[in-house]
């Protein structure tokens, strides 16, 4: 685990140094994602929110005892989940944004003025248009209102077309398209010259809008606590909206109860004149049969079978009441239903049995009996229904509804969108992950080697050295590098290839090193340079020979010009001693390319060649050719073929194994016996190889 721990942290900061190596990816994508993030936090408009807190009151119910109780056990909803559905219904919602002209909508134009936050505003109250005379693709085109000052404006039509000129607060109407066209300001903040386009929403897609703005949710659990929140990029228009939504709300909800009881009142108003009629008829026919019969005195017999058969009356006709409630909230097979219906007939069957006994008086009695217990029924039924209308007034008049308003809306100052900070940090992340991406995608993407011991299992041939990268010419002036910085960690690296050279040369072998590349550009003449001073260093006397003669760099190491060199010598022109230059490093001789001539290839194959290498080796302890890029003529092949060593100098993360392969083989198509090396120059030394990165610093 440890170990795996430790490998996790060294690929991590394997993949940091990577970024970090690569900042002319990361640094580009890091500040174009934080111009775009300041742009789009500059872009988008302040929203702000302001809230409000509703209470919802428990409704009183008529209903008691089992009802009650039942009606708590099967709730299945919370007060405030109902009033919250209510709340954002058409009803409510929609008479806000009717009231509040939330379908009309003027939009300044001027994207500068949005991005600096100079926009102007204008807000309409009306915007009629006979819409239905217009062709159907011009419908839904928008109008123009252009500010002349603070007061006034143009209007032009979506053709552009100049309709009026107005003042906020005036209502216009003029003709258009064969009809009237209504239009009118009632708010205006501008300076001259701004424009609005201005539009009309469908109801429904003014109303979706609204709800997208609009939230409202329970405080807590259970405490009948509403919180009305509204986001717009005006303050004083969001309070307006939402104060008007809660009054509204808080207004039909007051008209709904009342109605309720104005329903309720009415007809018991109607009823009533039917009661009083029944009251008096029953009183007209007691009164006749006393004056008929004269006084009739009501034992205590009677006297209880009237109060006993009153009584029951009076409860059935309240059952009977309680039935019809539970009907309208249940299902007539409901429990509740059924019970009140067992105690109906218990009640009608001791009625009944009531009855039984008063028919056992006599006769006299029983009618007496039957006429008093009319006029106590329709007199109980006529107070009882004064009293119920006299109550539902009082309820009418003093109808509060179950919600009241704790706190309005109030505007607010500061903005809760956008979150600046937050965007800026967003987009730098993402401008982070581009790089990281982009990054990561071209080392996939790219061919280029990188491991040492890929080369070597792919070729079968020894890397040498890695030289990192370092001064990119081979001299400092006209000195070469490993002797101006000795200590330079490419110096170092070139010091073990010289002793990896020396260790490979045979005992009897030509002291030759040939050094080309695959493609110009990867550093073959500074690893040639600086080989033939580290060698020249252990006092040997060495020569640097120019192969390139097309376009041979050599003499610009050193300072010397191009004049006669290695092109002249194999035309017979001059001979070496003539043209071999003496550097500034003891030992060191170089012989420039010369003038470039018409057959490079067929001079360097020549029998001159091996000709002028045989007298050299005779003066020189190392003889070092630099020669062309193998994969662009073949000059090279024919300039190492007398080589015992061949060095090819390629660039790490470059070349593709296929080429390096193929670079080798045409190396040692004429010269199979030679000795074949790497070097891999340009080499980025990671986590792993810190320590041989600094050797040459001890």
């Amino acid at each position: 685990m440890a170990s795996s721990s430790k490998k996790e942290e060294t690929d991590l900061f394997d993949l940091l140094k990577n970024l970090a190596k690569n900042w002319t990816i990361m640094a580009p994508c890091i500040i174009l994602a934080g111009i775009i993030g300041v742009i789009v936090a500059m872009w988008i408009r302040p929203i702000y929110q302001v809230d409000a807190l509703l209470q919802i009151e428990s409704k009183n119910t008529k209903s008691a005892g089992m009802m009650s109780g039942l009606g708590d056990l099967f709730s299945t909803t919370s007060p405030a989940e109902t009033e919250i559905e209510l709340i954002n219904s058409r009803q409510v919602v929609g008479d806000a944004v009717e009231k509040l002209h939330l379908r009309y909508s003027a939009v300044p134009t001027n994207k500068l003025e949005r991005l600096l936050h100079k926009e102007g505003r204008m807000d309409v109250n009306q915007f009629e248009v006979p819409w239905e005379k217009l062709p159907v693709e011009e419908q839904k085109m928008p109008w123009f209102a252009i500010a002349k000052d603070s007061l006034s404006f143009d209007l032009f039509d979506h053709n552009r077309k100049k309709v009026l000129s107005g003042v906020v607060g005036q209502t216009y109407k003029f003709p258009y398209a064969g009809d009237t066209a209504t239009f009118s300001v009632y708010r205006m903040f501008v300076h001259e010259g701004q424009e609005f386009e201005i539009t009309k929403a469908e109801r429904l897609d003014a109303i979706k809008a609204f709800r997208g703005a609009f939230n409202v949710k329970e405080k807590g659990k259970k405490t009948g606590i509403l919180e009305f929140s509204y986001q717009d990029i005006y303050p004083d228009r969001a309070t307006e909206i939402l104060n008007e939504v809660a009054s509204n709300y808080l207004r039909q909800n007051v008209e709904q109860r009342n109605a309720e009881a104005q329903r309720t009142l009415e007809f018991l108003e109607k009823q009533l004149p039917d009661v009083k009629a029944q009251m008096d008829s029953t009183l007209l026919k007691y009164n006749t049969f006393r004056n008929r019969v004269g006084s009739v005195d009501i034992n205590a017999e009677t006297r209880l079978v009237l109060e006993k058969r009153t009584k029951l009356q009076q409860d059935l006709l309240e059952l009977q009441q309680k039935k019809q409630s539970a009907i309208r909230l249940f299902q007539p097979e409901h429990p509740t239903v059924k019970t009140l219906e067992e105690q109906e007939n218990a009640l009608k069957r001791e009625l009944a049995s009531n009855s039984s006994e008063a028919k056992r008086l006599p006769a006299t009695q029983q009618e007496v009996l039957k006429l008093t217990n009319e006029v106590d029924m329709s007199k109980s039924m006529y107070t009882s229904m004064l009293n119920n209308i006299q109550q539902l007034k009082l309820v009418s008049a003093g109808e509060v509804g179950s919600v009241r308003i704790i706190d309005y809306a109030e505007p607010v100052t500061n903005p809760t969108k956008p979150k600046k900070k937050m965007i800026l940090c967003l987009a730098l992340f993402l401008g982070f992950l581009l790089g990281a991406t982009i990054i990561m995608l071209k080392e996939k993407i790219s061919s280029g080697v990188k491991d040492s011991h890929f080369i070597e299992r792919e070729t079968g041939y020894s890397v040498y050295a890695k030289v990192p990268k370092g001064n990119p010419n081979g001299t400092k002036g006209t000195r070469p590098l490993a002797v101006v910085e000795p200590d330079d960690v490419a110096v170092e690296s070139l010091r073990a290839l010289r002793s990896s050279l020396e260790f490979s040369m045979m005992e009897g072998s030509r002291p030759i090193i040939g050094v080309s590349g695959l493609i110009p550009g990867v550093g073959k003449s500074f690893i040639s340079v600086n080989l033939a001073a580290l060698c020249a260093g252990l006092g040997k006397k060495v020569i640097l020979i120019d192969a390139d003669l097309r376009k041979g760099r050599l003499h610009k190491e050193f300072g010397i010009k191009r004049g006669k060199g290695l092109s002249q010598i194999l035309l017979n022109e001059v001979s070496y001693p003539d043209v071999i230059q003496h550097t500034e490093v003891e030992n060191l001789d170089v012989l420039p390319c010369g003038q470039v001539p018409p057959n490079p290839a067929e001079l360097l194959g020549s029998k001159h060649y091996t000709a002028l290498i045989d007298e050299l080796e005779k003066t020189y302890d190392m003889i070092i050719v630099d020669t062309p890029p193998i994969m662009l003529v073949t000059d090279a092949a024919l300039a190492c073929r007398v080589a015992s060593q061949i060095v090819m100098v390629i660039e790490y993360n470059k070349h593709s194994i296929d080429a390096i392969k193929d670079g080798m083989a045409q190396l040692l198509k004429g010269n199979s016996t030679a000795h074949a090396s790497f070097v891999i120059n340009k080499y980025e030394h990671g986590h792993a190889d810190g320590y041989g990165y600094k050797y040459g610093k001890y």
